[in-house]
């Protein structure tokens, strides 16, 4: 095994420098003023995830981030669909393609899989991966991603989840069923 030298270490101090400046530079002030949880709140009622009023970074990706890395570093710990800033987010992804979506906290990742609210179907439709123009798979080839899976298999393993996922979760997601009009 090689011993790792002085160079070594000024080359990595530079190397992560270098990668810190770049995606500074990508991100410029694309995570400022964000809407708080409670205006996410009235977002939601009008069937707009959060994200799709974030300013989405000008330029080219820097070339060492992944997609979930680029995920990462525009949402900034935030969730795209409610905003609340949580110690934990989610990568939530496609079950049918298997792509990455972008990052949601544990509520709203359990409720956009049990829900067909207009702000889900706006987020599926668009979601942050999307915006970014960013792909990436998720999982693996174990998972049945990346391989052909058979549809019939997937559609009834991707029921069961949601099965077993509502009942686990039922009344939790009351937040995100719209409300009636006065």
């Amino acid at each position: 095994m090689r011993e790792v030298t002085a160079n070594d270490a000024d080359w990595a101090e530079q190397e992560g420098r270098r990668q810190e400046a770049a995606e500074r530079d990508w991100l410029g002030s694309s995570t400022e003023g964000r809407p708080s949880f409670a205006e996410a709140e009235v977002l939601d009622r009008q069937g707009i995830p959060s994200c799709h009023v974030w300013e989405i970074p000008p330029g080219e990706l820097p070339s060492h981030l992944t997609a979930t890395g680029a995920l990462r570093r525009w949402q900034a710990g935030a969730c795209a669909m409610c905003s609340a800033t949580r110690s934990r987010l989610l990568v939530d992804h496609d079950h049918g393609t298997g792509l990455i979506r972008g990052l949601l906290c544990a509520s709203c990742n359990t409720a956009e899989g049990l829900q067909s609210a207009p702000v889900f179907i706006a987020y599926r439709e668009r979601p942050p991966a999307v915006m970014l123009g960013v792909t990436e798979q998720y999982g693996s080839a174990w998972d049945g991603f990346g391989a052909s899976v058979d549809r019939q298999v997937r559609d009834e393993r991707n029921a069961a989840h949601v099965d077993a996922a509502g009942a686990l979760f039922a009344g939790m997601v009351d937040r995100f069923r719209p409300t009636p009009p006065r």
